[in-house]
Formats: structure tokens, C-alpha cells, sequence
């Protein structure tokens, strides 16, 4: 039992010291995007203590039943200790009573006896026994519902902790975006395009950014652009403006392009964009950039 609470206590002390590591880390080199992959370590650590917390559990569940299982064996050995005198008295009742008895049957009669004082002694000792599992089953029901109730309390623990370690790999795991642009653009003879600085002579929108994170897989990821009209109104090109995301600080938000593209690991992603509105509005149009929820950053254009 103390190897088990030892174990538990190894195992916690890693999980902290693990995650205390990481914040270290991240603190120091996040700002400089080099992040090591003590996160899935740590994570590994967190979800080992929580398996042996869970066998720990076990372990504790199957002695209680061991337990219960040798009571009930005592008590039905002693039942039938029970059942053999109650047949032995019986038997030694009836020859006592038989007027026609002979020799035999009483021989028979005093060895019956000789085995019911056996019996007796037998039960006391069996009920005597019993009477000490009894106590002892007692006891260590009580001290495993409050070892139990310490692991279902460490293992409540250790998923919340996991679960804040998830959404800290998470928030890391989020891109950086730099380099954001958005223009406006005129295309004139020859598909020639300048960049307009009047609403009136602008032809549609060219944004651009750059992504960068050195600990994200390389996989598929959305980023979602919201740009922001004059009037405080998103710009949506979908005529039924059914497009939203949910950011983390403002709920449910419009936004104007989602850009699904493959990452890989530690890449600059360069992202460009076009958007073509079916009007332009004189005025300073908002761009802001999302993933996970979290705004990456954002620029603004000036349309006179």
C-alpha cells in the first residue's frame, strides 16, 4: 500500500515538474517560435499518471473483492458445519429415543456424540474466525473507500490538469501571422493592376500574410479573414451571410474568407487572397486574421 501511494506521489511530482519545465521553456523561446516537444512529454506523463491511478483503482476494487469472497467462503463453511450437527443431533435424538435400542445403536449413538462435540468445537472456531474477517473486512473497507476516494479525487485532478495542458498546446501549437497587407487594387488596359486608393476606382481586394509555428504537425489547417467594412459591418461575399466561426473572446463571429491550406512544420506559409466585393465603400476597412479561435493580428486600409 505504501509502494502504491509512493508510486503515486513519484508519478504527480514527474507530471508537475514535467509541465513547470515546459512553461519555462515556452516562456523563454516562445517569443523567438522554438518550441521543443517536452508539450507531448508532458502530456505522455500526464496520461500515465492517470493510468496508474485508474490500475491503482483496480488493484484496490479486486482486494476488496478477495476479501468478500474468503467472508463468504467462512460463512458457508460454517453453514454446513451447521447443517452436519443439526443432522448428527438428529440422528443421536433418534437412537436415545428408540425404547428397543441395542447395544450397537448406542455404540453407535456415543461415537455420533463423540463427533457432535467435534462439531461444536469446529463451529465455535469457524464462527470465531468468521467473526475476525468480519472485522477485518470491516477495516479494510473503510481504509479502501478512502484510498479510493483519494485516487477518484487525484484522477479528477490530474483530467483537469490534462485538460489544461491540452488547451496550452493548443494556444501553442496557434500560427503566427506576420506581413499582413491588404490593398486595394484597380486593374487597368492589359489586365495591368496598380493599387487604388479610392473607393471609387477600386476593383477588388488583395490581402496577403505570412504563418509560421515549429511545433505544428504537418497537416491541413483553416485560418478565417474578417474585413471589416466602413459602418462596423463584415464583408461577406455569400449574399445569405451564413458564414460564422466562434472566436474565444467574442463568440460567434461573420467572417469574410476561410483559407483552408497544408502546413509544414516550421515553414513560412505565404497565404494570398483575392475578393472581389460587389461594392467598394469609401472609408477604413479592418482586416483581421483566426485560428483556433484567436485572433493572429491585424492591418487596415484607407479607401477615400
Amino acid at each position: 500500500m505504501k509502494d502504491s501511494k509512493n508510486l503515486l506521489l513519484i508519478l504527480v511530482s514527474a507530471g508537475l515538474m514535467a509541465t513547470w519545465v515546459y512553461h519555462l521553456y515556452d516562456k523563454s523561446l516562445y517569443s523567438n517560435h522554438q518550441v521543443s516537444v517536452l508539450v507531448k512529454d508532458s502530456l505522455a506523463t500526464q496520461e500515465a499518471i492517470k493510468d496508474s491511478l485508474q490500475k491503482l483503482f483496480n488493484e484496490k476494487n479486486y482486494e476488496l473483492d478477495t476479501i468478500k469472497v474468503q467472508a463468504d467462503s467462512l460463512k458457508g463453511s460454517l453453514d454446513s458445519t451447521r447443517s452436519k450437527i443439526f443432522s448428527l443431533r438428529k440422528q443421536i435424538g433418534d437412537i436415545l429415543k428408540n425404547r428397543n435400542a441395542t447395544k450397537t445403536d448406542l455404540k453407535k449413538a456415543r461415537d455420533l456424540i463423540a463427533e457432535y462435540k467435534e462439531r461444536v468445537e469446529e463451529m465455535k472456531a469457524q464462527n470465531s474466525d468468521l467473526e475476525t474477517e468480519r472485522k477485518r473486512l470491516n477495516g479494510v473497507m473503510t481504509q479502501l473507500n478512502d484510498e479510493m476516494k483519494d485516487l477518484q479525487d487525484n484522477i479528477q485532478k490530474i483530467t483537469q490538469e490534462n485538460k489544461e495542458l491540452t488547451e496550452t498546446i493548443n494556444q501553442a501549437s496557434t500560427f503566427i501571422a506576420s506581413d499582413m497587407q491588404l490593398s486595394a487594387v484597380t486593374t487597368k488596359s492589359g489586365n495591368r493592376e496598380t493599387e487604388a486608393s479610392s473607393a471609387r476606382k477600386a476593383d477588388k481586394f488583395i490581402f496577403s500574410f505570412t504563418l509560421q509555428n515549429n511545433i505544428a504537425k504537418s497537416a491541413y489547417y483553416d485560418v478565417y479573414v474578417v474585413i471589416t467594412q466602413p459602418g462596423n459591418k463584415v464583408l461577406q461575399t455569400d449574399v445569405w451571410g451564413a458564414d460564422y466561426f466562434v472566436s474565444k473572446t467574442e463568440g460567434t463571429k461573420p467572417y469574410t474568407a476561410k483559407i483552408h491550406f497544408e502546413y509544414n512544420c516550421g515553414e513560412r506559409k505565404k497565404i494570398l487572397y483575392t475578393l472581389q466585393p460587389d461594392i467598394f465603400l469609401p472609408g477604413t476597412y479592418v482586416m483581421q486574421v483566426y485560428q483556433n479561435g484567436i485572433s493572429l493580428g491585424e492591418t487596415m486600409k484607407l479607401l477615400n
